[in-house]
């Protein structure tokens, strides 16, 4: 069988390597998106590898980026953008322009030229045209009082893709990406959604994949329509392929049938623990910045590397199935064995003693006696994938955000438990209203506590209905902890950095305390309205209406997220179950014909093919990637296909908060 992600890497590093080449003696100007995937792709090295490949410098930019400084000692520049907006290239390539003198100008885009023959509801000119961008870089080149012709080349590369293992990946450019709670598709997400299935299109066809699209929700439908089209547009199946075709079926999912997953505290998996935890790596959505210094102990004076945060990117691929497979006792243990690994190249390694109940404090001494032994330095240098490993899992388990987070898996066990017990009659709400209003007691801030209310809302969706009285008194509670946070932030509003929560509320620009009152309970209500929205979302599915299961009378109700339901249901060991919630998409007309007349008796299934990628339009969580682990290897053992889990960005309570409430 043809190893996929042998040729997903071969396509994302032909992408890379091309861009490589031209880079040498230029300067280099890239926007965050391809900063994560060339991040992902070369183990956190990507400012090094772009500096080996000959580039004289290196530029991070954006459509609000306004300050360009002169680059001198070369000619050339290089521009790297996932973009899809034209005015971001006019305005941000115009600006560069203006600050210097260049010969040459190549432009890697992620968005392919107008001409090129994709699906998209776009108008023409709302699209990238490369001979109208070339024609602008020329004359804004040629006002620079060039001595000659300057050298112009726009090159599409699709870039949007970052690979975490080998069975979980993201697609940063297309991060912001969510599915609207009333199904109503906004012209900008029309456009991304278009561009992300070209870039997939491009992916799949690169790797010579034979590809079956199906989907569950409007968003994701309207996703496999564009692929579709791309697919049956263009004309890439009349040249004999070089290798045997890969049989591949893609799952598009939308994130918004299932938000009790993603809003919940479960920590099954310790990256979920990591991503709660830590702070995320500046401007990238899917990587955290792990706190160095403590492995250098005195010695940060002279050795400046401790200032460089560590991240995920460049831990090893085993580790990092590790951190998504196991829960924090056995990431204790093996954060203790990378310490034993490390102990042996130090001259006084006999002061170190393996504790006798390992924990994130007992390794935290240990590595501050590790920072006292002779050798250090080398040995840091040395083993420095694995000081990150130790890094991090020592600060996820001691972090002052652990009793926060015990405490709101605590009230979503309380739930769980209302919500199966008492049904219709559940008092949660009214408990959740008192929470909210000694929250601030409770160390709980409102945005966490409106994720715990997304989770029950999703939760129960329409299986379970709340009472009006209830939701009254949960607005109102709502209502009161908005105003409270206006006076709060009316006292201090400088203080620290600011939430999306935070921001929304300050751009309000409220001062009188009538009209801050009256603002509150407008903002409680919108959320109220929300939260009624999450309960409806999977009401128009058959199989997949409820994530509160009873799997038999001797055991109690439990949560199910949707993507473990339907990978259950996909790989079923046993009799091949019809998936009635996805949605098909013929791969031709003929064949659609035939199913019609035959009424689906030639229906195929996600396991006719070698390979099964799971996307979730919105993003995906580290538990997902546990689950399907695990379901797989349970449920497929007499099947032979593989699969590959992805979405928009990893996912944390508060991502989902602010999308759903403030964005």
């Amino acid at each position: 069988m043809t190893d996929i992600i042998v040729e997903i890497n071969k396509f994302i590093s032909e992408c890379w390597t091309s861009i490589f080449t031209e880079v040498c003696d230029a300067v280099v100007y890239i926007d965050h998106c391809a900063i994560e995937c060339l991040h992902w792709y070369t183990s956190s090295k990507g400012y090094l590898t772009l500096k080996n490949a000959g580039a004289v410098a290196v530029y991070e930019f954006g459509m609000y980026h306004f300050r360009y400084i002169q680059v001198k000692h070369t000619k050339k520049a290089v521009v790297i953008s996932t973009s899809g907006d034209p005015a971001f290239y006019q305005r941000t390539i115009k600006m560069i322009l203006a600050k210097n003198v260049f010969e040459s100008c190549i432009v890697y885009c992620g968005a392919p030229c107008c001409t090129t023959n994709y699906s998209g509801t776009s108008m023409i000119e709302e699209k990238l045209n490369y001979n109208k961008l070339k024609n602008d870089i020329k004359a804004w080149m040629t006002s620079g009082n060039l001595s000659q012709e300057p050298t112009v080349n726009i090159i599409y590369a699709p870039i949007f893709l970052a690979l975490l293992n080998k069975g979980l990946f993201v697609t940063p450019p297309f991060g912001e990406l969510m599915p609207p709670m009333d199904a109503n598709i906004s012209k900008d997400t029309s456009t991304k959604l278009n561009l992300l299935a070209y870039s997939f299109f491009k992916l799949f066809d690169g790797i010579n994949a034979r590809l079956d699209v199906y989907s569950v929700g409007k968003l994701s439908e309207h996703l496999a329509d564009s692929l579709e089209n791309c697919t049956s547009s263009t004309d890439h199946r009349n040249h004999l392929p070089k290798t045997p075709e890969i049989g591949v079926s893609l799952i598009l999912i939308d994130r918004t049938l299932d938000l009790c997953t993603p809003t919940s505290n479960n920590t099954e998996s310790f990256l979920t623990k990591i991503l709660r935890t830590f702070p995320r790596l500046s401007h990238h959505d899917n990587d955290v910045a792990i706190d160095m210094s403590p492995a250098f102990g005195t010695v940060t004076e002279v050795l400046q590397a401790c200032e460089i945060p560590g991240c995920l990117a460049s831990i090893e691929t085993a580790t990092m199935d590790l951190f998504i497979s196991q829960k924090e006792k056995e990431l204790l243990s093996v954060a203790n064995q990378f310490l034993n690994d490390i102990i042996p190249l130090t001259k006084d390694s006999s002061k170190l003693k393996t504790p006798t109940r390992i924990s994130g404090h007992s390794l935290e001494k240990l590595l501050n006696k590790m920072q006292t032994t002779s050798g250090i330095v080398d040995s840091t240098m040395i083993h420095k994938g694995k000081l990150e490993c130790i890094l991090a899992i020592i600060q996820a388990s001691t972090s002052r955000k652990v009793g926060q987070l015990d405490l709101l898996t605590s009230l979503e066990k309380l739930a769980l438990q209302s919500l199966s017990v008492s049904r219709e009659s559940s008092s949660i709400l009214i408990q959740l209203s008192n929470i909210m209003r000694t929250r601030i007691h409770r160390g709980l801030d409102i945005e966490h506590l409106l994720a715990l209310l997304t989770h029950v809302y999703s939760l129960a969706g329409t299986q379970i209905r709340f009472s009006i009285q209830q939701e009254n008194q949960l607005e109102e509670s709502i209502a009161d902890a908005i105003f409270e946070d206006f006076q709060i932030l009316k006292e201090n509003p400088s203080a620290g950095t600011k939430s999306a929560y935070q921001r929304t509320l300050l751009l309000l620009g409220v001062n009188d305390v009538a009209v801050a009152r009256e603002t509150s309970y407008r903002i409680a209500s919108r959320i109220m309205d929300s939260l009624r929205s999450v309960a409806e979302q999977r009401s128009t599915l058959q199989d997949y209406k409820y994530c509160m299961v009873k799997p038999n009378s001797q055991e109690p109700i439990r949560q199910i997220g949707i993507l473990e339901q339907i990978t259950k249901d996909i790989f079923c060991a046993g009799e091949v179950r019809e998936l009635r919630d996805l949605r098909k998409k013929s791969s031709s007309l003929i064949s659609a014909g035939f199913n019609l007349i035959l009424r689906g008796k030639t229906k195929r299934h996600p396991v006719d093919n070698a390979h099964v990628f799971i996307y979730i339009v919105g993003g995906i969580t580290a538990e997902e990637a546990k689950v399907v682990q695990e379901v797989v290897s349970v449920y497929s053992k007499k099947k032979t296909s593989r699969v590959m889990l992805g979405g928009s960005r990893l996912l944390n309570p508060l991502d989902i908060v602010n999308k759903i409430f403030f964005c």
